[in-house]
């Protein structure tokens, strides 16, 4: 039986990565086969490729297919054996990010990035998408606060960061019935009672018994 794979995507520092590492804990604590992972560097293959994307003065085409080849590696090791045994499988980011910066904010092919990147996928596609948004301003606000060191991609300006969060806005409304979009400039407990609520129906399948 096929498990359930759920994908958290959002802008920097929306709040995605602590929502999905808590639901993991929490399905984990209920004695379910679950995987957390993330995009790019869920696999040790993946680590240097994440390196030189986070970090590194690349073009947008070179970007894609640097996501993509990690993308592959990804669910040929991780997401598909997972997903195969039936495990409940959590992922920080995947292609809708890709789509979103690569595509929305650094303006490549939407098309193009659609055809690289369903090739890596080869087909499995995800049950729910959770998108935790919040205007760039705010989240500018949240990391200046932290003091956080940024990546390449988070130093971009604002207009770069509002481009990313309408392309994820515009991929929720083409497809309603598996995104949820929730409001990510609330308390993290807040946020959470809504991850929780939309997750939920989907759980059971995976129980054990």
């Amino acid at each position: 039986m096929r498990g359930i794979f759920i994908v958290f995507e959002g802008g920097d520092f929306c709040g995605k990565t602590t929502q999905s590492k808590r639901l993991y804990e929490d399905l984990k604590a209920r004695g379910l086969d679950v995987v957390w992972t993330k995009e790019p560097g869920g696999t040790p293959e993946g680590l240097e490729i994440r390196q030189k994307l986070l970090h590194g003065n690349i073009p947008p085409e070179e970007e894609t297919d640097l996501f993509c080849q990690d993308r592959k590696i990804h669910y040929e090791k991780v997401i598909k054996p997972a997903l195969e045994r039936g495990a409940t499988v959590l992922c920080d980011r995947n292609e809708y990010s890709t789509i979103a910066y690569q595509g929305g904010g650094r303006g490549y092919d939407v098309a193009e990035i659609k055809r690289k990147s369903g090739e890596a996928r080869n087909g499995i596609e995800p049950d729910l998408i959770i998108l935790t948004d919040c205007n760039p301003e705010t989240l500018k606000e949240r990391i200046e606060k932290r003091g956080e060191t940024l990546t390449r991609f988070e130093k971009l300006g604002m207009d770069f960061h509002h481009r990313v969060r309408k392309s994820f806005l515009d991929q929720a409304a083409q497809d309603p019935q598996k995104w949820r979009v929730l409001d990510a400039s609330r308390s993290i407990d807040e946020i959470y009672e809504d991850v929780k609520k939309c997750a939920e129906p989907l759980l059971p399948k995976t129980e054990k018994k």
